[in-house]
């Protein structure tokens, strides 16, 4: 069996790393399946050296000034289309994987191809209608450079009314969130399906789809100067990803200040007063950091808010505007494993929030380490009891 599997072409790592982890934690024992990636040429030279194969497609798009105008935006679709269109012919597979690739449906479904796609809870929302906000957008809607993007909005399901009805392939886009099979990179218990979901038997739960990565040694070469140069200070892990722009800078400051160090993926301006106390790396080994920190604060990313968890490690998560972030955050402040600082325009008195939080933190009562522990033992299990060719034979059938 060929299959060809999409990472969303605008999602960075994070939606390239669970496609990659599905493949070497599963997909690679079974010999009989040849699973090549669509990605650009970058990631292509990362999977050729480990012996997976891609289609010979540069699988990428830029945008001049950073600026989407209706124009390029119909450009960028034309062209990703093309790409994809033109990988299904080289590949010929007999199955499509897919993450947030919302134009995989002209390969898939219009050829009678199975698709089996990744979701999350921003697709099959499960929360309570009384904790929604109705100006939170998807966070696949800002876009790369953090503004809505019409790119997504004219092929998603939030908002197929968007799209122009007079195009033959409208019809077959529409079936984007209706995938023959689903993977869930969580467990039941947060990423809980809504009670009256349709076809819950197509939604297989694999556990987080994490690489366990650890620090190069150039990195720990600079890691071990920085903690020498901080001493015992405590220390907090501060990021919002590899896309989100929310600002952080006030958190930093704030521990700074209170003689934390700090360890982020935000390029902030920093106060020369207290640049000894921040480490800035673009990109970290994310369950090495959260395993020696004292406490993480993060945008609570599919990619991002597991390590806590699996890490025993205290957590606060930060309003994005993002109602699938925002819908997870909640639920894990439900479970009693993390809290929750709104962002500013939801709430105002966010900061006294954060403050509350930090004071729980300190005394030791922010979160609940039972619960954490059954979160983790749940984590473990799911990943146990994945079963990826259940997954294929579901949806080849």
């Amino acid at each position: 069996m060929k299959i060809l599997t999409i990472p969303y072409i605008a999602g960075g790592l994070s939606h390239f790393v669970p496609a990659y982890v599905l493949q070497q934690r599963h997909i690679r024992k079974n010999a009989a399946v040849k699973n090549h990636f669509l990605v650009n040429r970058t990631i292509q030279r990362f999977l050729m050296m480990q012996g997976i194969p891609c289609a010979p497609i540069d699988y990428d798009y830029t945008v001049e000034d950073n600026t989407l105008t209706f124009e390029n935006v119909s450009s960028m679709r034309a062209s990703i289309i093309k790409m994809e269109k033109e990988a299904y012919d080289q590949v010929e597979p007999s199955l499509i994987i897919e993450d947030n690739s919302f134009l995989t449906p002209l390969i898939a479904e219009k050829n009678n191809i199975p698709r089996i796609s990744i979701q999350r809870t921003g697709t099959f929302r499960s929360i309570d209608e009384r904790y929604r906000n109705s100006n939170h957008i998807h966070s696949i809607q800002k876009g790369h450079y953090n503004e809505k993007s019409e790119f997504i909005l004219d092929v998603s399901d939030v908002n197929l009314a968007a799209s122009n009805c007079n195009d033959p392939d409208f019809n077959f886009l529409r079936q984007y969130v209706k995938p023959k099979a689903k993977i869930i990179p969580g467990i039941p218990t947060i990423e809980r399906l809504p009670n009256n979901i349709k076809n819950r038997e197509s939604y297989f739960y694999s556990g987080p789809l994490l690489v366990m990565d650890k620090p190069s040694s150039e990195l720990t070469v600079r890691l071990d100067e920085f903690f020498k140069n901080n001493g015992q200070k405590p220390v907090v892990f501060i990021t919002t990803g590899t896309i989100d722009r929310t600002p952080i800078e006030n958190f930093i400051e704030f521990f700074a200040k209170r003689n934390y160090a700090i360890i982020t993926t935000s390029d902030c301006i920093v106060n020369e007063e207290f640049k000894h106390a921040v480490f800035y790396n673009k990109l970290l080994p994310l369950n090495y950091i959260c395993g020696i920190s004292n406490l993480v604060i993060h945008q609570c990313g599919s990619g991002m808010y597991h390590y806590p968890i699996m890490n025993r490690v205290p957590s606060l998560t930060v309003g994005t505007l993002c109602y699938d972030r925002e819908d997870i955050a909640q639920r894990l402040q439900e479970l009693g494993v993390s809290g929750h600082i709104p962002h500013p325009d939801d709430n105002p008195n966010y900061w006294n929030i954060f403050l509350e939080l930090v004071n729980k933190f300190e005394k030791k009562t922010l979160i609940d380490f039972s619960a954490v522990d059954k979160l983790r033992s749940e984590i473990n299990e799911t990943i146990s009891n994945f079963q990826m060719e259940r997954v294929i034979q579901y949806a080849v059938r």
